[in-house]
């Protein structure tokens, strides 16, 4: 019978993680199947964002501006336009401007700039969960794993639906 230490001390593929000189203490990171932090953090972020309205990007029509913070760090990552119900307005008034001439595109035009976006998206898909794991930290093997390719299968699958 092995004791509770020795299970432990146990990789998923039967190896053990203990040898001659080595304490389970020390070892137990070995085991994980996941990375809790990204590799490598190096990642260009913009010293400010704003809202991407009308085709650009533009500032809170308030000002307010909040500070998004990486939780394992307390580092300031960026500063952030605050939205507020005229942001809003102001978004759904390009939108809706915007849509006649989208609406004319044909089906499988539309499908093309989805498709563009879900592979743009896969392109920089480490540089997408680094950032996810900065600003909320979550560990990387889920931003990287699940969150970012669930976000493009998403695009890839409307994608395919917009000529059907």
């Amino acid at each position: 019978m092995t004791t509770f230490q020795e299970q432990d001390a146990t990789h998923t593929n039967g190896t053990s993680a203990v040898g001659p000189g080595r304490s389970p203490a020390l070892e137990f990171a070995s085991a994980w199947d996941y990375a809790p932090a990204p590799e490598s953090a190096k990642v260009e972020i913009a010293d400010r964002y704003g809202h991407y309205i009308n085709g650009a990007f533009v500032e809170s029509i308030s000002g307010d501006v909040f500070e998004t913070i990486n939780p394992a760090t307390e580092e300031t990552l960026s500063v952030v336009a605050r939205g507020t119900a005229e942001d809003v307005d102001a978004a759904v008034k390009a939108a809706r401007e915007a849509q006649p001439s989208w609406a004319a595109l044909p089906a499988k035009e539309r499908g093309k700039y989805l498709f563009r976006i879900a592979r743009r998206l896969q392109e920089r898909a480490r540089e997408f969960a680094v950032l996810e794991t900065m600003d909320n930290g979550k560990p990387i093997k889920e931003t990287r794993d699940v969150d970012i390719p669930l976000v493009a299968a998403h695009f890839f699958y409307h994608a395919g639906w917009a000529d059907k």
